[in-house]
């Protein structure tokens, strides 16, 4: 089953905001995050912005999807760049990840 969150980042201080878009309805795609700079400002937050992150809202205003429209509003951001974005968390794990996982941290110690 495929789970959904949706996250609020906050992204301060100005540009660059430290990661990159691709898609958009020009390409009959989603708006999605395609690269995050490793300690940019997307890559600093609490809960960091990740490469597959769908873009659903910047600045409280609704995407229509088009990369354009997402590129327009980023750059019309001074200090401060809201983004809610959509990510899509496959869960839950199988039992056989999950006891391969357990018996790899027993390993360690």
């Amino acid at each position: 089953s495929v789970a959904e969150d949706w996250i609020i980042a906050r992204l301060q201080g100005g540009a660059p905001w430290g990661f990159t878009l691709q898609g958009g309805l020009e390409h009959g795609e989603s708006l999605i995050i395609s690269k995050v700079e490793e300690g940019g400002k997307a890559d600093s937050l609490e809960q960091p912005l990740r490469v597959g992150d769908e873009i659903v809202i910047i600045n409280d205003i609704e995407l229509t999807g088009y990369r354009q429209e997402a590129i327009a509003l980023i750059k019309g951001s001074y200090k401060t760049l809201q983004l809610t974005v959509r990510r899509y968390a496959l869960a839950p794990f199988s039992k056989h990840e999950g006891l391969q996982a357990h018996s790899n941290i027993n390993h360690k110690k």
